[in-house]
């Protein structure tokens, strides 16, 4: 086992921790009612090649999101700064680490593993997937892949 495997089990851990204190039970995760109860606003703007950014005004924490972004692309990077926050990284962006665990919180805040495997016991199409947790494909084929889930699948459309 890698020097990283329990920060990555900490990261799903404090996300599904996240999940349960707001008492989602299932797909898809209300991710901006998440950040809003964490007391984040969440502000769309074009924002150029940034997907989206954590900042601090002398009232409140702020969400930036990139509005030019797929709507699923935004979710994930709304779950992704809350991971930043979640775990208590000093700044984004800088390291590597941090940026993985972001990923890793953010992924399981939305594809929470126990609703995934409930799921799978209805649904077994990509595609289908996708949209009920509101999620791109890429997003639930690597979360799938992850927990060796990919063969549960009957088609990738």
């Amino acid at each position: 086992m890698d020097s990283e495997q329990p920060h990555l089990a900490y990261c799903r851990a404090a996300a599904r921790s996240v999940v349960k204190r707001h008492a989602i039970t299932q797909p898809p995760v209300d991710v901006e009612a998440i950040a809003q109860a964490e007391g984040f606003a969440v502000e769309r703007a074009p924002l150029g090649e940034l997907e989206g950014r954590m900042h601090k005004s002398s009232l409140q924490w702020t969400i930036e999101v990139n509005s030019d972004r797929h709507i699923h692309a935004q979710r994930f990077t709304i779950a992704h700064e809350l991971g930043h926050h979640v775990m208590g990284h000093d700044s984004c962006g800088g390291l590597d680490l941090q940026e993985r665990q972001a990923n890793v919180f953010a992924a399981e805040l939305l594809i929470p593993l126990a609703f995934l495997r409930h799921a799978l016991t209805k649904v077994r199409r990509l595609g289908a997937l996708s949209q009920l947790f509101l999620v791109s494909k890429e997003a639930m084929q690597y979360k799938l892949n992850e927990h060796g889930l990919l063969l549960k699948l009957s088609g990738f459309d």
